[in-house]
């Protein structure tokens, strides 16, 4: 008798030749069955597909896959592909000889690829077990009721689902909503960082609904419809819907969760643990938070047994050890409030060093990951083999609690001048230098020397007692030791961000116009200087971006939240507001002026005060109407806005008198 699928390992098997010999094993392996070959060059007439197109594959089960690792490896693309494979299915992994592999060109995350494949031994079949294949498991069954709770009982009661790949998440939130469907549920909407993301979760509700026809993104039930919308213009247009699905919610930014969050009272989310998206440890941490924040009496699920292959499958074993997947820090007995910086051993780590110590590796990995939202496995290449990349540890009793990225920069060759200032070229690894020289107009950026933090990553349990603060100490020193003119970053803009660059000496000098798409926010460029030349860079580019910034928030930052705004003033020494405009102040802060006819004077108190209040901010720079402003505040209109604003004005002038 066959066993159902779920109920396989899957087999796996690693083929090291040259290449034609490669091609030839895995199509000897695979006896005539049809197999997707993902590979940059795969065999003619048979289906293949390139390694940074598999994602289009998601949310289907394949029997028989070959993933050609001969020219080279992309992590994520590996983590996918291994996610397609059902159980019973054939995973074919080729590699050139593993003797060898990584040398030329030198590689130290595919050395250690290749070490451990060298340890890989052929699995036996594990023992059967009975069920039924169409059976749901114990925890999918609580999903789906937790769902319907969350569908039909009290409001604001959010449920959160976390799972590694392989668990059946998608397929129960899928089973789910066509259950409420079927009850009269009229609307759901499914969001996600992509439409292929929610292929499963699709196909389970047309399953579970007997086959109805269903388009890409939408299924209807009669009159009921389940359908999809990308997460941006979801918060664009802010549609009705009875319960709203987040699928793969580690993949959206923390901010639009959070406004998801605040105007969908019947939400649930769902995410992977260790997936291809990056880790989504990261985001649970965080999202926790969130969470707590605004709805204590929110619901986490968390669903351990597979559904696609038995447990303990090798490939999936493999995967996470290889790729790390699930990584954690160690565990620290140092309390928190407790820890002495002064003792921590700082140091450089040595990077062949650590290849070959997947106990420190873990570790350190472990950390980035649970210290940032969102941890993707070719970082964990970057980590290994990114040029001008150096890694610097904070440990205590063996113990890494905090590590620091940091890659060289500068010093282009005066060739690439002229492309980069026209803003024709974008040197890899030349960031710092390329902003400050094409976007702020500093040509001297590109012959100077440079360290950018790429990371900063301190242990959870231990964060908020200055050690992030300590390890930029130790780097300062250390980098003007060895004669570098600039440290730099470039982080998403958040207050916590903010006030942490800011306390340790960096100034903001750019804010990117786009938002990224890990954290939602705009980059900030933040420089400190260290040698005289660097000092010199950092006056000229902070001043150029005081000047700039104000402006800017009329556009492209007229929706800049204020706290933000306020954070990246400074006030100018020797600028004040002159004695015309303070007539007009004082005028206006006794109801004696109309608004218009203070603005000028308003524009100059709101562009040379450090301490500018939001309202300031909102209407006078940012340029909002007056009922967008007094929603923003929570006033009950204009009249109550330009009564803030007098108030405002009164309160300046009173705390700056006439000397």
């Amino acid at each position: 008798m066959t066993r159902p699928p779920r109920h396989l390992w899957r087999q796996f098997h690693i083929i090291s030749s040259t290449p034609d010999d490669c091609r030839n094993q895995a199509m000897g392996q695979l006896q005539g069955r049809p197999a997707l070959w993902v590979s940059p060059d795969p065999p003619d007439g048979v289906p293949g597909i390139a390694p940074d197109q598999v994602a289009r594959y998601l949310g289907q089960d394949i029997d028989h896959l070959v993933f050609d690792a001969r020219e080279d490896l992309d992590p994520d693309a590996l983590a996918i592909a291994a996610g397609l494979v059902r159980g019973g299915g054939l995973f074919l992994l080729l590699t050139p000889n593993l003797r060898t592999w990584g040398q030329q060109p030198q590689s130290l995350f595919l050395q250690r690829m290749a070490r451990l494949c060298r340890q890989q031994e052929q699995p036996q079949e594990p023992p059967a077990i009975a069920r039924s294949t169409a059976a749901l498991t114990r925890e999918q069954v609580q999903v789906i009721q937790a769902l319907d709770k969350t569908a039909t009982g009290h409001r604001n009661r959010p449920l959160v689902v976390i799972a590694d790949r392989g668990r059946g998440k998608s397929s129960a939130l899928g089973i789910g909503a066509a259950k409420l469907l079927t009850r009269g549920i009229q609307d759901i909407l499914v969001t996600a960082p992509r439409l292929d993301a929610t292929n499963t979760l699709f196909q389970q509700a047309a399953r579970e609904l007997g086959g109805v026809k269903h388009s890409r993104g939408e299924l209807r039930h009669g009159e009921a419809r389940l359908h999809f919308m990308a997460p941006d213009k979801l918060l664009e247009q802010l549609p009705d819907t009875r319960l709203l699905l987040v699928d793969e919610a580690a993949g959206i930014p923390l901010p639009m969760l959070e406004k998801l969050l605040q105007h969908y009272h019947r939400i649930a989310f769902a995410s992977t643990v260790h997936g291809y998206e990056g880790s989504g440890r990261g985001f649970s941490l965080r999202f926790s938070q969130t969470l707590d924040r605004h709805c204590r009496q929110w619901k986490k699920l968390t669903l351990m047994e597979p559904v696609r292959w038995a447990p303990g499958d090798p490939l999936e074993a493999f995967i996470f050890q290889t790729l790390l997947l699930d990584a954690e820090p160690a565990p620290v007995t140092i309390g928190p409030g407790r820890l002495d910086t002064s003792r921590l051993e700082i140091s450089p780590l040595d990077r062949k060093a650590l290849a070959r110590d997947d106990a420190r590796l873990e570790q350190l990995f472990g950390l980035l990951v649970d210290a940032h939202y969102r941890t993707t496995p070719t970082d964990l290449r970057h980590l290994l083999d990114a040029p001008g990349l150096s890694i610097h540890t904070a440990g205590q009793d063996g113990t890494i609690v905090a590590a620091l990225l940091v890659v060289r920069e500068g010093r282009l060759p005066t060739a690439l001048h002229p492309g980069v200032l026209a803003g024709q070229r974008r040197p890899r690894g030349q960031l710092l230098p390329t902003i400050l020289a094409s976007h702020c107009g500093f040509p001297e950026a590109l012959d100077l020397d440079w360290e950018r933090v790429l990371r900063i990553a301190v242990h959870p349990r231990l964060q908020g007692q200055g050690i992030g603060s300590h390890m930029l100490s130790y780097l300062k020193k250390d980098a003007a030791a060895r004669g570098v003119d600039l440290l730099g970053a470039s982080f998403g803009a958040t207050t916590d961000l903010l006030d942490f660059w800011q306390g340790n000496g960096y100034v903001p000098v750019r804010l990117g116009q786009r938002r990224e798409a890990s954290s939602g926010a705009h980059a900030a460029t933040w420089l400190q200087g260290l040698s005289a030349a660097g000092q010199k860079l950092q006056s000229r580019a902070q001043g150029a971006f005081q000047k700039l910034f104000p402006v800017q928030l009329g556009e492209p930052f007229s929706k800049l939240p204020p706290p933000l705004a306020r954070r990246l003033f400074r006030e100018e020494p020797g600028l004040g507001i002159g004695n015309r405009h303070r007539r007009i102040l004082e005028s206006f802060a006794a109801g004696q002026r109309q608004y218009t006819d203070a603005l000028g004077a308003l524009h100059e108190l709101a562009r040379t005060d450090a301490a500018v209040q939001p309202v300031l901010i909102l209407k006078v720079l940012q340029g909002r109407n007056w009922s967008e402003t007094a929603d923003i505040l929570g006033l009950p209109g204009k009249k109550a806005v330009l009564k803030s604003l007098r108030a405002t004005v009164a309160t300046w002038l009173q705390a700056h008198p006439l000397e």
